[in-house]
């Protein structure tokens, strides 16, 4: 038996972003390229080794996701530059660098929700290959621009169904998979982490 859900119109006859509003009827999904280095909007657009991000909520999951082992994955919704409503993964050293933060405002008696923080990249040398590749590092570098849009869309739409869904194994277009940390396909192989 097909199951059928009710169709929703998209409206192509609107234009722009209303001033100081997130424009939220979606939710982009940004990717960090750990081999070259760059942040990217789905699997083509890249946008540059920097990334700054307002946070609306995370969430850690664990699986055998886009062909990796079993490991844990941070899903970070946020409001990207543009204002976009968006969405991004990480795991691994670019994950434990995000808890760092986050720990270190705990501790300092704050929140990173009304901030604005920068993911960088960062370039490492692998052990185990010798090849290079980037880590995710994160900084908070301002107050937040969309604080108060924010926090009023954590109050009226915000639930854990927002975030990308992690359904694996599964291609992002890039043809390997989702590349965070820089592993390729054969060192993953070999990732008992």
């Amino acid at each position: 038996m097909t199951t059928f859900s009710t169709p929703i119109e998209i409206a192509l006859d609107e234009t722009g972003r209303p001033e100081g509003q997130i424009l939220a009827d979606s939710i982009r999904q940004w990717r960090s390229d750990c081999q070259a280095g760059q942040f990217k909007i789905g699997a083509a657009t890249m946008r540059g080794p920097k990334l700054d991000m307002e946070i609306v909520g995370a969430q850690i999951n664990q699986g055998e996701f886009f062909g990796y082992p079993l490991q844990t994955w941070l899903a970070v919704l946020f409001v990207d530059p543009d204002g976009v409503l968006a969405s991004i993964l990480f795991k691994t050293e670019s994950l434990d660098n995000f808890e760092e933060l986050r720990r270190q405002y705990r501790l300092k008696g704050e929140t990173l929700l009304g901030k604005t923080i920068r993911a960088g990249m960062s370039r490492r040398a692998s052990r185990a290959s010798g090849e290079s590749y980037y880590a995710v590092e994160f900084e908070v570098v301002s107050d937040g621009q969309y604080a108060r849009q924010i926090a009023d869309f954590r109050r009226q739409h915000y639930h854990p169904g927002l975030f990308r869904p992690l359904t694996g194994p599964a291609e992002n277009g890039n043809g390997d998979g989702h590349e965070a940390d820089g592993q390729t396909k054969s060192a993953r192989k070999g990732q008992s982490q």
